[in-house]
């Protein structure tokens, strides 16, 4: 039984001409277990106080003895953000929070809610989405839209029915649309978003995504003006630099690492970045200020940008009208001159290296060329980009403890997610995350990490570590599967068990494809008689392939594997999991395949 049901889910739109709207929301909520009574006890309605009101018209609890049980006045709290709370530049980012009292399994609760957008994100324009994610279970719901006859909207439904729209006042014209005992389905981890393949309705007056991307570039370009102020700045940065895509990658990196990331998505907080100026002075600001800050820095130096509109979430679909922002929750940057895109947010990300969460991704640039927006599809990950390699040196000693090190060099999205993880790791604690990395692959052993460069990101990032296994080498006769020990933060034998951890698929799910090589050399004691090596494995289908050898040298062992992830789309398919779950259940195979002495 999922957490929640909806037994009521009811939506208003009342649209006027100049794109701003009234919308009110009633939902009634059974909670069927003690998840849904934690997750849905309070519930918080964000809103933006220069763009919205926002107002509660009742809430109360059903108990399951049928009293009804309203929420006092004081406990309905206006808080300031949690986000704006550290950024006064977003102070306006206001959570009007409904605690229910009384709330028990099997009772319910109603929430009545107004939300008034007095100005629209885009001046006449309307922009809407509703989804009703199918990890929920819906009683009913439906989706009232009323809006003038003189502004056009654009709509596209999935899985909801059309029924006939309420009267409505002459000049208007008005669409409903109805869901009724849809049932949940049990999320799945690591498979796309909900609103992939959840019933949908989304309308807008835009055209298509070029005049969307226009509208953007309307209010987000005067803000990416040079003033004096920047033009010194971007001088300043580039000063000892003369190559136009070095000036490009320095001014960059100047801002992935002075500007902090302050997370508010696009439409949360509006869609009208601060001025360049101020975002360069606070040197803080959200997605929009910083392509805002890298396009007027770059503009200094005659470098053309734009800002491109992409998810930053677990949503891959696009919709068939131009919703915007839509799924569009973050901006990133693109430079045609290098045909290049950056991300300044992540703050550890190498030039012209996307996180994996934007790969493959369909994106809007606002302006490609000539004022005109184009929607593209962002960069796939590839094993002759993505890559890493680890080299470690195993030496057994008498007592059976093998001692080891490791190096680690890292390529395109292993490289920016390396340092994602060594920047996580506080100085001084190197020590535990071995300790967790041991536990966590099974194997009794302690050791450290070497991490230095994080932040620099004009050269590709490498890491050391040093490790012991104790009583590692059972005494002969006997027989022993190569040791990992602690290499790679993504080692072969994590990735392949990511691969088979899931054995069936119902949704798609997003997949990365790299090239993982690790060499290790273990050097046996002189009384240590191999008297036969691992099999070679060699397996290849159209997801991949996996590799390995085993070479004997004296008292020496080496151990070649390499696992490729090719991926030619963003999202595979049920079908295509099958494959990559086979290839992961070749590679532990072998992982697991013993030396004997």
């Amino acid at each position: 039984m999922p957490p929640i049901t909806f037994l009521r889910d009811e939506i208003s739109y009342d649209v006027r001409a100049d794109g701003t709207y009234d919308f009110e929301k009633f939902e009634s909520i059974r909670l069927n277990n003690e998840q849904g009574v934690k997750q849905s006890s309070q519930v918080p309605l964000r809103f933006s106080a220069s763009l919205q009101d926002l107002e509660v018209l009742e809430a109360y609890t059903l108990a399951k003895d049928g009293r009804r049980i309203d929420v006092e006045p004081d406990k309905i709290m206006l808080q300031q953000s949690a986000t704006s709370a550290g950024a006064p530049m977003f102070d306006d980012s206001k959570v009007r929070t409904v605690i229910f009292p009384t709330t028990e399994v099997g009772g319910v609760i109603n929430l009545r809610w107004r939300m008034i957008q007095k100005t629209p994100l885009f001046p006449g324009a309307f922009s809407m989405s509703q989804v009703f994610a199918q990890t929920a279970e819906f009683e009913s719901a439906e989706v009232n839209l009323q809006a003038p006859e003189s502004l056009k909207l654009y709509i596209d439904a999935s899985g909801l029915r059309s029924g006939e729209p309420a009267a409505h006042p002459k000049g208007t014209k008005a669409w409903r649309w109805t869901l009724e005992n849809a049932q949940a389905r049990a999320p799945e981890p690591g498979s796309v978003g909900v609103y992939d393949f959840s019933p949908r309705v989304e309308a807008t007056s835009f055209t298509n995504f070029e005049m969307a991307g226009k509208a953007y570039q309307d209010r987000a370009r005067p803000k990416a003006a040079v003033t004096p102020a920047i033009q010194q700045l971007a001088d300043e940065i580039t000063k000892d630099v003369a190559d136009r895509r070095s000036k490009a990658e320095a001014l960059y990196q100047w801002v992935s690492s002075q500007v902090r990331y302050v997370a508010v998505f696009l439409g949360t907080g509006g869609v009208v970045p601060h001025d360049a100026e101020t975002i360069a002075r606070v040197k803080y600001g959200d997605c929009k200020d910083h392509v805002t800050l890298l396009e007027a820095l770059l503009s200094a130096e005659g470098i053309q940008s734009s800002p491109v509109l992409v998810n930053l979430g677990s949503v891959y679909a696009l919709p068939n009208v131009a919703v915007t922002p839509g799924v569009f929750n973050h901006a990133i940057t693109y430079l045609p001159e290098f045909d290049v895109y950056v991300d300044s947010t992540v703050g550890v990300a190498p030039f012209g290296v996307l996180p994996a969460l934007e790969r493959g991704k369909a994106a809007l640039v606002t302006d490609y060329g000539r004022g005109t927006a184009k929607l593209v599809t962002l960069p796939l990950s590839d094993p002759q980009h993505d890559a890493h390699r680890v080299e470690t040196s195993l030496l057994a000693n008498a007592d059976g403890s093998i001692e080891g090190k490791s190096s680690v060099t890292t390529t395109g999205w292993l490289d920016l997610m390396s340092r994602q993880v060594a920047a996580s790791i506080p100085p001084g604690l190197e020590a535990q995350f071995a300790a967790r990395l041991f536990r966590t692959s099974g194997e009794n052993g302690m050791g450290t990490y070497v991490l230095k460069g994080v932040k620099e990101l004009a050269t590709p990032f490498s890491y050391t570590s040093e490790f012991t296994l104790p009583h590692r080498l059972p005494p002969a006769p006997g027989a022993i599967a190569i040791p990992s020990g602690i290499g790679a933060f993504a080692s072969i034998r994590s990735v392949a068990g990511a691969l088979a951890a899931q054995p069936v698929r119902r949704f798609p799910a997003p997949q990365m494809g790299a090239r993982h090589e690790e060499v290790t050399v273990l050097m046996l004691p002189s009384s240590i008689n191999v008297r036969a090596l691992p099999v070679p494995a060699m397996v290849e289908s159209s997801v991949g392939r996996y590799q390995s050898s085993y070479v004997q040298s004296g008292n020496q062992v080496i151990i070649q594997r390499t696992l490729e992830v090719n991926t030619t789309k963003a999202v595979m398919d049920p079908e295509d999991h099958q494959k990559l779950y086979a290839l992961g259940e070749s590679v532990l195979r072998d992982l697991g395949a013993q030396l004997l002495y």
